[in-house]
């Protein structure tokens, strides 16, 4: 997550724009916040893309295929603009980090985890399928591992089966995609087979490596049947489940433990953190709109074919200046327009502030009731959280356990609410114990929201 460029957008759509989750060579997703406070990823087209004359289309078909694919094993789409003159989409944000990532970062995962992983591809192909689409570029850095199970991203390239233009992702394309063969739900099969042994692969080499562990005989025969060469010769998604399901693994995971290993639940919880304390632009940058050239010529044919699916606001048509037949004041009248809506509120910051000698075991903070756990917390700590103003108030809670003496602090909109220490100043050193100590504070603040038409 980076902070944001001085070219990025502020806005877009009623989302405030937070910070950068990353950029590709077609888009970049951004974290945002809507008016309500829910976060989501909005991909905004670059404007170098737009001067290719099927770009607007083919972000409108990308948009229809990720709202037909969106449910439990896909971020749904929230709301989306790809015929406007800046074209956007917002789906739903998760806490998480790619399979690329997790895997390069902490080694190859373990059976019971690409059993998991398996099975939620599989379910999410089985709806990607029946609601008519084939993703076509299914990989590691498309798969999203979160603590609820994986999610599947990205469908950029997605499309009704049809031969296939050569599209995809080298060591994760089927034998027909290189082929410029029909991508067909074969195609992605053969790459979720792929990305499987990638997730278990020795050392993490992309597409390659040996599909172990060695000792999970039906795991390494569900991935080499989703890799065969012939279409027809690998299985359906909806069959893969139930062939897990039908051979458990010699090794599951003991009682209570996370489907993923320890440091991949710790880097998505990171990850929660970051989202609710984005990155702050360099002080200084300018606010400047994001223009993206003549999108809006290119985007009143392309928006049809997604207007079944979500609301598409296209760009509204300005009234004419009257031609001018003399010199005369009265052939001209003055330009209809529409009363500009009154600038968004600055958000309001909450401050959770820990210093002292600690460690923290763990601790689990919330604002508006959005909690976040994290564990062994280095002090002195911050975090800041933004509330839209529009809400009149924040809530905020701190909940820890902890060694030594901590002191914690909650800042609302520059103001100090509350400073305490633990454990309790009055309790002499003698009567403490070794500890851990615990601590739980909870408060809401109200502030002041100014009206609309004080800010016109």
């Amino acid at each position: 997550m980076e902070p944001l460029e001085p070219d990025d957008p502020r806005s877009l759509g009623g989302h405030r724009i937070l910070a950068r989750l990353g950029s590709g060579a077609t888009a970049v997703v951004y974290l945002g916040r809507s008016r309500g406070g829910r976060l989501v990823a909005v991909k905004v087209v670059h404007a170098e893309r737009l001067r290719r004359p099927d770009a607007v289309d083919h972000f409108v078909r990308e948009v229809a295929a990720t709202a037909a694919a969106g449910g439990v094993h896909s971020p749904p789409v929230v709301a989306a603009d790809p015929g406007g003159r800046v074209p956007w989409m917002a789906t739903e944000f998760v806490p998480s980090v790619s399979l690329h990532e997790a895997v390069e970062r902490f080694g190859p995962l373990p059976a019971h985890s690409v059993r998991r992983l398996a099975a939620g591809l599989a379910e999410a192909l089985a709806a990607v399928h029946r609601a008519g689409v084939v993703h076509r570029d299914v990989k590691p850095a498309n798969v999203l591992l979160t603590a609820e199970g994986p999610k599947l991203v990205d469908f950029g390239i997605a499309a009704a089966a049809q031969p296939a233009e050569l599209a995809g992702t080298p060591g994760f394309m089927s034998p027909e995609q290189v082929a410029g063969a029909v991508a067909g739900p074969a195609t992605d099969v053969y790459s979720l087979g792929s990305t499987l042994a990638y997730a278990c692969a020795r050392g993490g080499t992309e597409g390659g490596g040996p599909p172990g562990p060695e000792d999970d005989a039906p795991l390494r025969e569900l991935i080499a049947d989703c890799r065969r060469p012939e279409p027809e010769e690998r299985p359906a998604p909806a069959a893969l489940g139930a062939r897990l399901a039908a051979a458990e693994g010699p090794h599951p995971p003991p009682p209570g433990a996370g489907w993923l290993p320890a440091p991949v639940l710790a880097a998505i919880d990171a990850h929660a953190g970051e989202a609710a304390n984005p990155p702050l632009a360099p002080a200084g940058s300018p606010r400047r709109r994001l223009l993206l050239g003549g999108a809006a010529a290119l985007a009143a044919a392309a928006v049809a074919g997604a207007a079944v699916l979500f609301a598409v606001r296209g760009d509204e048509p300005r009234p004419k200046a009257p031609e001018h037949a003399g010199s005369g004041a009265e052939d001209s009248a003055p330009p209809v327009r529409k009363p500009e809506p009154p600038p968004p509120l600055e958000p309001v910051p909450v401050e959770i502030v820990l210093t002292g000698d600690g460690p923290v075991q763990e601790m689990t903070y919330s604002v508006n009731r959005k909690p976040v756990t994290l564990k062994d917390v280095a002090l002195p700590w911050r975090k800041t959280a933004e509330v839209p103003r529009e809400n009149g108030s924040a809530a905020w809670s701190l909940d820890m356990s902890h060694y030594g003496e901590v002191t914690y602090e909650i800042h609302v909109d520059g103001r100090k609410q509350m400073s305490q220490r633990s454990p309790n100043a009055g309790i002499p050193a003698a009567m403490r114990g070794p500890g851990p100590y615990s601590a739980e504070a909870a408060g809401e603040v109200a502030f002041a929201v100014p009206p609309a038409d004080s800010r016109a």
